[in-house]
This record gives structure tokens, C-alpha cells and sequence, in this order.
């Protein structure tokens, strides 16, 4: 849903189911660079502590923030070889808005070198 909003006599777009999202769940901005660092590498999955890395914040931080993402359902963990990995929901909805999300920002995609692909085992 998009409405229309007169600013000095141009029209600009809203996406309110975007605004909304971002009221929601990138409400603080660890929350923010987590999304967009997971919707600009949408088949990562990885630990915490790599995440962490890979967006230049301490673990400690991060690991709690991604478990509300979690519980939230815009992330999933599962587990492998032990460790808890993340990656962004397969859930249609969120992740299409997550997506457009990133899109938004604009500005370069991190690419891991190596990202991992999800075993057929882990998710299923």
C-alpha cells in the first residue's frame, strides 16, 4: 500500500507496509545493520560471531540482537556442528520486505567471499 504525499510540490511515494517494518523490527541501529546486512546476502547463513565480524560489531552485542530477530521471524537459527548459525526468514512476507528493505538503502552489497549454502540436513 502506498500513499501519496505533497512536499514542496512534488509527489512522493510511501510504502506504508515498509515504514512499518521499519517501526518494527530495524527500531534501533544494530537491528538496522543486521537486516540489511542479511537481506544484501539473503543465502548466508553464519555464527554470531561471524556476523558480528563481517559488520564490524562486538559479539556480546550482536548475539542478543539477532535472537530477538529470531523471535521476531525475521531471521531463523538452526543449528550446525554445534554452533547456532542465522539466516534471513524464508517466510514470504518478511523476506520480500526485508529485500526491499536493503534495496532502499541503497549503497553496495557486502558479499561474504565464502558464504555458506545451507546442507540439505540443517533445514530440514
Amino acid at each position: 500500500m502506498a500513499l501519496s504525499q505533497s512536499h514542496r510540490g512534488s509527489t512522493k511515494e510511501i510504502d506504508v507496509d515498509l515504514l512499518v517494518f521499519i517501526e518494527r523490527y530495524a527500531n534501533d541501529l544494530l537491528k538496522w545493520d543486521l537486516i540489511s546486512f542479511f537481506a544484501r546476502n539473503p543465502d548466508l547463513y553464519d555464527t554470531a560471531d561471524n556476523v558480528a565480524q563481517y559488520i564490524g560489531r562486538n559479539s556480546r552485542a550482536v548475539r542478543p540482537e539477532l535472537g530477538d530477530l529470531v523471535l521476531l521471524g525475521v531471521l531463523e537459527r538452526d543449528r550446525l556442528n554445534g554452533d547456532h548459525v542465522y539466516q534471513l526468514t524464508q517466510h514470504s512476507d518478511l523476506r520480500k520486505l526485508a529485500l526491499k528493505f536493503a534495496r532502499h538503502l541503497g549503497g553496495p552489497r557486502r558479499d561474504v567471499e565464502h558464504a555458506p549454502q545451507f546442507p540439505a540436513e540443517v533445514n530440514a
